[in-house]
């Protein structure tokens, strides 16, 4: 694969945020994972898919028996994933960042922030009608969590959680398709069915 000019067309529309539903499961859910390559002159680019294996994952997560991706509502305006160099020269990689609200202090979010705390966790955000991934097979995601009641009338309240993670891929795209509990998601066209 080739490195290509990286054009703006001015004017266009640069929708910024990311969707209101994360999708999220602990890794130990995870039986294999999809592929990507690391390596710039081995990667194949597929303009025909809109996609290739330097930065997007081919394949799809395989589960373990039982075991699905679960979901978890963002506050639409308090999420974001963002991505930094980090590392000294020749071993440079990417911190890959998520950032999301939850509103409430319900009881399964407090499991979550329970289990999450020293867990380790892959997760899915939608941005730009694109599905990418927080989370990477040999590095562990660190995630903290900070809860509050809110103050005042009408103030914000629940849990800020931020999962950190390294990773040799900023902003990994995934294409393909992703079993939920509430059903089937294909990352590729952002088509889902429902669970029966």
């Amino acid at each position: 694969m080739e490195l290509k000019s990286l054009d703006f067309k001015v004017g266009s529309s640069n929708a910024s945020g990311i969707a209101d539903t994360i999708f999220y499961a602990p890794k130990s859910s995870i039986q294999q994972w999809p592929a990507i390559i690391d390596e710039l002159d081995e990667a194949i680019e597929d303009d025909a898919m809109d996609k290739d294996d330097y930065v997007d994952y081919d394949g799809n997560f395989t589960m373990v028996t039982g075991k699905k991706f679960l979901s978890l509502y963002n506050t639409q305006g308090k999420g974001k994933v963002s991505s930094s160099t980090i590392g000294e020269v020749d071993c440079k990689m990417n911190q890959n960042t998520l950032e999301i609200k939850f509103p409430r202090l319900t009881r399964e979010a407090r499991v979550f922030c329970k289990a999450a705390a020293n867990g380790d966790f892959v997760f899915i955000i939608k941005h730009d009608k694109h599905y990418f991934v927080v989370g990477n097979e040999d590095y562990r995601t660190n995630i903290t969590i900070d809860g509050n009641t809110g103050d005042s009338a009408g103030s914000d309240k629940g849990f800020t959680i931020k999962a950190e993670v390294p990773d040799t891929t900023a902003f990994p795209r995934y294409t393909g398709t992703l079993s939920t509990d509430k059903g089937t998601l294909d990352c590729a066209t952002g088509k889902f069915t429902p669970a029966s």
